[in-house]
């Protein structure tokens, strides 16, 4: 996987809240939609840019992790591709839980 850092806690952090909507009970098409840039960033990274979220989501989107529906010049709607959800689920538990610790670590809480 070669994406910067920002990227990558993005893609943990929405894979994350899908897999929490898939034990719930949601279905995989729901559980996998995500709103616009600006309700990602204020409900997960309220802490960052918004233009470094939508940066992030757009590489995602390049690297095909994300499947990205732009408007206004924003990232409108997005959703993690079937590809983005393999990726993550094949990834060994250790680097998951490294990335955790990062993301424990170094991201800022509300």
């Amino acid at each position: 996987m070669q994406l910067t850092k920002d990227a990558q806690t993005i893609l943990y952090v929405l894979y994350k809240e899908y897999a929490d909507r898939r034990k719930h009970g949601f279905s995989k098409s729901k559980s996998k939609r995500f709103n616009s840039a600006s309700f990602i960033q204020e409900n997960f990274f309220p802490d960052l840019p918004l233009e470094d979220v939508e940066d992030s989501l757009r590489e995602l989107g390049r690297n095909n992790f994300l499947d990205n529906f732009y408007a206004d010049n924003t990232v409108y709607f997005c959703a993690l591709s079937d590809y983005g959800i393999s990726v993550m689920e094949t990834q060994k538990k250790d680097a998951l839980l490294n990335l955790a610790s990062f993301l424990i670590k170094f991201v800022p809480r509300p």
